[in-house]
Parts: structure tokens; sequence; C-alpha cells
């Protein structure tokens, strides 16, 4: 099977607990979903990228990013809607597929390339990194056990896939939630590729995740 690999940006989410639509968020006066374009655009491995956004955004999008490798699509109800209305505005000559959140705009290259090199010979592949902080189960806020941090990642993107096992995945998906991609490719018992993330690859979630990536873009000048 050739490797042809795109990539879904997913930067449709309506910010709830951020207090912002994440497409107007400005980072070194650029929108978020730009900066995170801009991790991705000269790895040469990618053929096609869709920027999945509110339609509100588009002519503001396209304005910005000028690029023949990019489309963009328009968002869903929830992030899995979104996520399938990306990977179905991939070309049919697109083969595999990394999903990545648009509110992470520090993703080093080399997490994304380590990923890339997964997928050439796992059908799904995630990253992630180790917890430095201990954890513990919670129900109705008391502990009910401690778990061995050394069995657990904080998961993170981009996420590589097989393009029609995550279509298939996300189709056959009859109930239960999510929590990412591989969530739903774990569902159908497939087995998922884990390698090394980025304690730098930062999700912006909340407003004071917006201070602290202005001061990663301040340190990085």
């Amino acid at each position: 099977m050739p490797f042809n690999l795109g990539l879904v940006i997913v930067s449709a989410g309506k910010g709830r607990r951020l207090g912002a639509d994440k497409a107007t968020i400005q980072l070194k006066k650029k929108p978020l979903f730009s900066c995170t374009y801009e991790l991705f655009k000269n790895i040469k491995e990618l053929k096609q990228i869709v920027i999945v956004l509110q339609s509100k955004h588009f002519r503001q999008a396209k304005k910005i990013i000028k690029d023949k490798k990019v489309k963009f699509c328009q968002g869903g109800r929830e992030r899995k809607n979104s996520v399938l209305n990306g990977i179905l505005a991939l070309d049919d000559s697109i083969n595999y597929v990394l999903i990545h959140d648009g509110a992470r705009p520090f993703t080093p290259k080399n997490v994304i390339l380590n990923v890339i090199k997964g997928l050439r010979k796992y059908p799904a592949v995630i990253c992630g990194v180790r917890s430095k902080d201990t954890l513990k189960s919670v129900r109705n806020n008391f502990v009910t056990k401690t778990l061995d941090r050394n069995n657990i990642i904080m998961v993170q993107t981009p996420q590589g896939f097989r393009k029609d096992i995550l279509i298939k995945a996300y189709k056959n998906l009859k109930s239960g939630k999510v929590f990412d991609d591989a969530g739903a490719v774990e569902a159908m018992k497939k087995k998922v590729k884990v390698v090394d993330g980025s304690y730098s690859n930062i999700k912006i979630t909340y407003p004071e995740d917006i201070l602290l990536a202005g001061a990663i873009f301040r340190n990085r000048e």
C-alpha cells in the first residue's frame, strides 16, 4: 500500500472552557489555527491538509493561508463529527491521516515525525508523555485508588491512523463517549502504538493557557 499522508487540523471548537471561540484567539498577531498550521506546512510527507473551522471563519482563513495543499471544512456538532468531516474532505488518494488539535501550536517537529515514522509500521499511532504527578482515581470526591504512573500516559496529538480504519471506527461508534480519536479505534479492539510526545506540546484549553502560550512565544524570540 502506498503511503499518502494527509492532515486534519481540528479548530471548530466553541471554546466553552476557554471563554472564547478558539478561532478568534490571537498568538503573535495570528489566529491560533494559523500558528498550528505553520508547524506542519513544511512537513514533506504531507500531501494534503484540511483545516476544520466554523464556516464563519472561512473567509478570514483563506486570506491568511494561501497554500495549495490546504482546504477548509465545516465543523460538526461535536469534535468527533468535525474529525469525520475533515477526514471525508481529504482526497481519495490519501490513505493515512494525522489528526491534530488546532489548539496545540507548540508541537515539536520531532514529535510529528515520530508519529509519522510509527504510522509507516502500525495502523494506529498516538503520542504522549508520562505524568509528573501522582494520579488517583476519585469517586464522589474520595480517593478510590492510587494509579501506577508507569502504566499511564497523558495523551497528545497528532494521532495517526490508516484512513479507512478511522472512518470505519467512527461510523461504527454506536454509543459511549470517546475522549480522543484513538478511543474510537480502541472500541474496535484495534491495537494502538504509543510513541514519545513532549511536555512542551501543550493544549490551549483555559484562559491561563493563553498567558502561558504568550510567554512561550516571547521566550522563543
